[in-house]
């Protein structure tokens, strides 16, 4: 595992749920090159520095880089996901239950409104893997008044494992809390009205939940110039973009990290 090799200052936001607190964690690269990226997790995840939290090895590599990554966790009922151990079924029901789409959402529009703000004026890319990808997207898609000189608000999006459909073995998943709202609450255009620079869609080449088609659906339903547009396979990986060949690989973070920055 990456040590930490930065500093960080916490923010505690009001969020929309459970014990109201959203989480967001900016970590300070040793001399910066004034990009903003915030990391947006996926559904019933989290992002915090916790040595098994994929995202503390994420922000490593960007701040080693000279990125700025803000990690943001959603409110929720609980947050120790820890101590759950491998009962996931236990930890979504204790920490989401009654908490709907357009609340987790909301939780990522006020993190990154406050984030934008902070920012001034900076380069902001938006970083979400699965869920947090669909929600990176409806950020980029008019909830941020642009910058002054009319530029998109959000210059990069950025999304690991996310796909327009999910697989149908997968779709018992949209009975559970916040994605049994999902549908109701994304307008079937959203895809259309994203704004941004570029975008780069990443998949693992063994995802599980969202197919090839899926995801290379979601990235040419946006309405940007085909060099706009990246499409990465990473070879071995699995939704979660954790493990290669069943194997934990915190490479596949670095993989990323190293396309993203040098595009």
């Amino acid at each position: 595992m990456m040590e930490r090799n930065f500093e960080t200052e916490n923010i505690i936001l009001k969020g929309t749920f459970g014990d109201g607190e959203l989480r967001v964690c900016c970590c300070l690269p040793a001399k910066s090159n004034g990009t903003q990226v915030v990391l947006l997790h996926g559904v019933h995840s989290s992002a915090n520095l916790s040595h098994e939290n994929k995202f503390r090895t994420l922000a490593g590599l960007l701040t080693s880089r000279g990125f700025t990554p803000w990690l943001v966790e959603t409110s929720r009922i609980v947050h120790d996901r820890l101590s759950y151990g491998t009962d996931a079924a236990s930890w979504i029901k204790d920490a989401f239950s009654g908490k709907t789409f357009a609340q987790e959402q909301e939780d990522a529009f006020i993190a990154i409104r406050d984030i934008a703000r902070r920012a001034k004026g900076a380069l902001l890319w938006v970083w979400g893997f699965s869920l947090g990808g669909i929600i990176a997207a409806s950020s980029a898609a008019g909830i941020l008044a642009p910058h002054n000189d009319g530029n998109p608000a959000i210059d990069r999006l950025i999304v690991s494992g996310t796909g327009l459909y999910c697989r149908k073995k997968a779709e018992w998943m949209l009975n559970l809390p916040i994605l049994s709202t999902m549908r109701e609450a994304i307008a079937p255009d959203l895809l259309q009205k994203v704004a941004t620079d570029k975008i780069i869609a990443f998949r693992g080449e063994h995802d599980e939940i969202f197919s090839k088609k899926a995801c290379m659906d979601f990235l040419n339903a946006i309405r940007l110039p085909k060099e706009a547009k990246l499409f990465r396979t990473v070879k071995g990986a699995d939704h979660s973009l954790r493990s290669r060949d069943g194997r934990p690989d915190p490479g596949i973070m670095e993989e990323m990290a190293d396309f993203a920055a040098g595009v």
